[in-house]
């Protein structure tokens, strides 16, 4: 995917904010340059009914490089923040084109490209030929495999992540749509605020979270990082979880 195309299906960023010439050059060889262009030319801003903000590395910079610090085998200053969710997931693009994810309320880090490329075969790979209305061809498991290890595409990921309806589907623990009860409680999100939910909470639901600046939110990290990323062992995927106490990254 490209630009002009995530500008045709979605648009200009709305309430866009123009980007400095020291953001625009602190992102040189951080993240694609053809999205460093966009963000020269339309500035940075909502979409999806406020629900995903697009920002530069930039924002998250000092905060990343130190919660990060040592996580196994990943140098925090090659990960930049491109733009972060109504609940403070924040996207993030590494220098080598994986992309991650680290959600505020949880101290969540997923390596998400590990994942898709490791991935198993389906098994009903030849019912989705089938569906497709295409022939299975002899090498369907090897080219699903090639797949696998495409480059990201950092203009797809943004297309979803600007989904409108993605923010629809996400449901409380009694089964409510959750962003429509905290925009309603709370009202709309400005730049640099998000719903942040009370790690200490027992259930996820409208009242157990607040609206909070980035600056407070980051303050409000559990003491804890959890690093989530795939292996491949024996043609099987498995996840591994590790944890790094917060005496070792703060």
């Amino acid at each position: 995917m490209t630009a002009a195309e995530f500008l045709e299906a979605r648009g200009k960023p709305h309430e866009a904010r123009r980007i400095s010439e020291v953001e625009a050059e602190s992102a040189v060889g951080r993240v694609p340059e053809e999205l460093r262009q966009f963000w020269m030319q339309h500035g940075v801003g909502y979409y999806a009914n406020r629900n995903y903000w697009l920002c530069t590395p930039a924002h998250f910079e000092g905060f990343l490089r130190q919660i990060l610090a040592n996580v196994p085998e990943l140098n925090a200053d090659d990960l930049a923040a491109f733009g972060y969710s109504s609940l403070g997931a924040v996207n993030l693009w590494h220098k080598t084109g994986r992309h991650f994810t680290f959600s505020l309320d949880v101290a969540l880090l997923m390596d998400l490209t590990s994942r898709s490329r490791t991935d198993p075969p389906p098994h009903d790979l030849e019912e989705i030929y089938r569906a497709a209305g295409v022939d299975m061809p002899e090498n369907a498991v090897e080219l699903f495999l090639e797949a696998r290890s495409a480059p990201e595409d950092i203009w797809s990921i943004l297309l979803a992540a600007t989904s409108t309806d993605s923010y629809k589907a996400i449901y409380d623990d009694s089964g409510k749509a959750l962003t429509p009860q905290l925009r309603r409680r709370f009202g709309e999100l400005s730049q640099n605020e998000i719903y942040f939910r009370d790690r200490n909470a027992g259930e996820n639901t409208a009242d157990h979270y607040q609206k909070l600046n980035i600056s407070e939110a980051v303050s409000c990290v559990p003491d804890e990082i959890y690093y989530s990323f795939a292996v491949e062992v024996g043609g099987q995927q498995q996840i591994v979880s590790q944890t790094i106490p917060a005496d070792s990254v703060r």
